[in-house]
């Protein structure tokens, strides 16, 4: 055949043009051969099914991958989900600029750090909340905009958002009990945040969709992801700051206009007047406190910052400072149980105007109540971050800081700045009378606590009440004479409004027995009442095991030993003669 036919054949068929140039590979040799359309149409005729498998021409184009309508919802919940839930959250923090929006976990780690170094806490604080958000800002970018990338950083990211959900719920789970680690919010989208376990819901199904349902990634270039690199270093620092309020210029000097030439400077106290309000107000303040130990409380940049005027006599004598927040239960507990009666010290309760929950009545009798600096309304700028974990205890003496509670629950070290001990009751005075079954010392909660705890006071008559689990696990300082004489204890929920009309009926103004009320801390933080039993011992239970206990439950206690138990508040016959209060 000569070459002008074989280029007529050629022409007339399409077929023969896109099959001129075969070349078959043996596998296994390294034998190829190219062969004329003449022979490739003969071939053609007599070549097994599998070799058109095998054969590929060089002109047609590559097969496409046809997507399902599943593959478009989990490419749709991948870039589009992912990209907007991850971008809604650096939105918010970016807007408020505050890094007590950081998950507790993370925050609390980036605090510890602060405090066991000696670098520069705020600027610390700054930039490592600065440098998240700009990861935040690649994470968005890289997910949105990246083919061959998403799937594998959108795995990753929310893998870890998991894991310091369930880290978080499970820390506010051991210390405030299995309620608040399903409500309570991880602080990531500020004030109006979801829970943290609705937060944990929808990473949970953004992660599962892009495990399961989203499709493995195409072949696809790095461009995106260096250019979401690099957004995302630029936005470290093209971040604004927050413009903190200017303070307004003040009288530094420490007023009071109760104050009486009685009140003389002792010899040995810091005189003169209290520093002037700072030229500009922390961003940050993150107090490292037991650098404050041995050093004068004027000094510290946190105490420039409370509200003045000060106390006139604030740098004389024995002084507890305490720093608390308004709807902190944690702070109330405090309060209730050692400032709700006079104490010998001086007292200033501080609060932290940072609060968005529903404020709780702190019981504090004969304090000092001042405030850290805020935004007032109508004032321009915005109010300082107080990264304070509160409740907070500092001691002075004559102005000069000697102890700090950093933490409530650690026993010995409450006391120790309280100068407390619980006292034993005094051994009975030798007489020729045999003696008598007398109440044990109180026991304290037991070392392991469990899950949950059921109130069994049926039967406890003319039993030892610090025998009774579920009383033992009563929090605070138990009043040094609570097991010699007569006492009512009573059970109650704050947000019990039976709980809350008995203890209005019988227990207002001068009691005539002593009375000791112990608030289960399980009550809707959103319904609370205020006790108004002024003159009750004011206790809780521990949080942590969930209560097992209809409330109100009242209970008559003589020496210690159980006299009788009304567990019906309706049986008013029963509850007043148990309680006896009319006895003289």
């Amino acid at each position: 055949m000569s070459v002008s036919s074989v280029r007529s054949s050629s022409s007339k068929s399409p077929e023969s043009t896109t099959a001129s140039r075969v070349i078959i590979r043996i596998i296994g040799g390294t034998h190829t051969s190219l062969r004329t359309t003449e022979s490739c149409r003969d071939h053609a005729t007599t070549r097994p099914p599998l070799a058109d498998e095998l054969t590929m021409t060089t002109t047609d184009p590559a097969p496409q991958s046809v997507r399902t309508p599943r593959d478009l919802v989990g490419l749709a919940l991948l870039h589009g989900g992912v990209a907007a839930w991850v971008g809604y959250g650096v939105v918010v923090k970016a807007v408020e600029f505050n890094p007590q929006l950081l998950p507790p976990p993370i925050l609390q780690s980036l605090l510890w750090f602060a405090r066991s170094t000696s670098v520069d806490a705020s600027a610390f604080i700054e930039w490592s909340f600065r440098a998240i958000l700009g990861v935040e800002v690649f994470i968005v970018l890289a997910v949105l905009c990246s083919i061959r990338y998403a799937r594998v950083i959108a795995i990753a990211t929310l893998s870890f958002f998991c894991l310091v959900l369930l880290i978080a719920m499970s820390m506010a789970g051991m210390k405030d009990g299995l309620s608040a680690a399903l409500t309570g919010s991880c602080g990531c989208f500020g004030e109006k945040g979801f829970p943290a376990s609705v937060m944990l819901l929808i990473d949970g199904v953004l992660l599962a969709n892009a495990i399961f349902l989203a499709p493995r990634p195409r072949r696809g270039g790095t461009t995106a992801l260096y250019a979401a690199m690099v957004i995302g270093a630029i936005a470290i620092f093209a971040i604004p700051e927050r413009h903190v309020a200017t303070p307004v210029p003040v009288d530094s000097a420490v007023s009071d206009p109760t104050a009486t030439d009685a009140q003389i400077p002792a010899s040995n106290a810091i005189t003169g007047p209290w520093p002037a309000v700072p030229a500009t107000w922390e961003k940050n303040y993150f107090p490292k406190w037991k650098e404050w130990i041995g050093k004068p409380f004027r000094e510290q940049k946190l105490a420039l910052a409370i509200d003045r005027p000060m106390p006139v006599d604030l740098e004389q004598g024995d002084w507890l400072i305490t720093f608390s927040r308004w709807d902190c239960d944690h702070c109330q507990e405090m309060y209730r149980a050692h400032f709700a009666k006079p104490r010998a010290e001086k007292i200033m309760k501080v609060s932290i105007p940072d609060t968005t929950g529903r404020p709780l009545p702190m019981p504090c009798v004969g304090c000092v109540d001042k405030l850290l600096f805020r935004v007032k309304a109508g004032e321009t700028g915005r109010s300082p971050n107080y990264l304070i974990q509160t409740p907070i205890i500092v001691r002075l003496k004559d102005g000069i800081v000697t102890a700090v509670c950093t933490d409530v629950d650690n026993v010995q070290e409450l006391n120790a700045i309280l100068n407390e001990t619980i006292v034993e009751p005094a051994p009975p005075i030798a007489t020729n009378i045999p003696p008598t079954n007398t109440a044990k010392s109180w026991p304290g909660p037991p070392a392991q606590l469990d899950a949950f705890y059921i109130a069994e006071f049926a039967g406890t008559e003319g039993k030892p009440f610090s025998d009774n689990s579920f009383a033992r696990l009563i929090a605070g300082t138990i009043p040094a004479d609570f097991l010699t004489g007569r006492w009512i204890v009573i059970f109650f929920r704050e947000d019990c409004e039976h709980c809350h009309e008995l203890l209005s009926t019988y227990f207002t103004g001068k009691l005539s027995v002593r009375t000791m009320t112990i608030a289960i801390p399980d009550a809707d933080p959103n319904n609370i009442n205020q006790n108004p039993c002024d003159a009750c011992a004011k206790l809780s239970m521990i949080k942590g095991p969930n209560y097992v206990i209809g409330t109100p439950v009242v209970l008559a206690i003589n020496d210690g030993v159980v006299e009788c138990v009304i567990e019906d508040a309706e049986d008013m016959a029963a509850l007043e003669a148990c309680m006896k209060l009319t006895a003289p």
